[in-house]
């Protein structure tokens, strides 16, 4: 449901939703290949323990790597509740904004390299979370 200017609610429709998606350069597309230069530039100065450097095009399917970043992600997990901790409880307080903000971006950072690191590229990642986001934006619209 979207307000529209006269304050009255309306439905938006399956194609405006697709039509919001665009399928040229996007910021998406240019960190996702930032990410995979730095990824390329680790991999090739040996700065991942206990990897042995093969010359390859990123992104790859390397399940090893695939599975370290998955093990990266749940300490960043970890590290993002830790910095806001208002959840817990009512004896927990703790919230810091700014280091939530940078702890969030580690988390989307190893996701790129999830994504990175199991052969898929930013297009494809993208086109696959508008395909879910539509496919829950109709089991919401079928429950109204």
């Amino acid at each position: 449901m979207s307000e529209s200017q006269n304050g009255s609610t309306q439905k938006r429709s399956l194609s405006d939703w697709n039509k919001m998606i665009v399928p040229n350069e996007t910021a998406f597309s240019t960190l996702f290949k930032m990410q995979m230069k730095n990824q390329d530039l680790i991999m090739s100065t040996g700065l991942y323990e206990g990897f042995v450097y093969e010359q390859k095009d990123l992104p790859t399917d390397d399940t090893k790597l695939m599975s370290y970043h998955i093990l990266q992600l749940m300490s960043e997990i970890g590290e993002l509740l830790d910095s806001d901790k208002r959840w817990k409880n009512f004896r927990n307080a703790k919230f810091e904004k700014d280091e939530k903000l940078m702890e969030l971006a580690d988390c989307f950072i190893v996701l790129m390299n999830i994504t990175i690191f199991s052969g898929f590229s930013a297009d494809e990642i993208v086109q696959a979370i508008a395909d879910k986001i539509v496919t829950v934006r109709k089991r919401i619209e079928d429950k109204m």
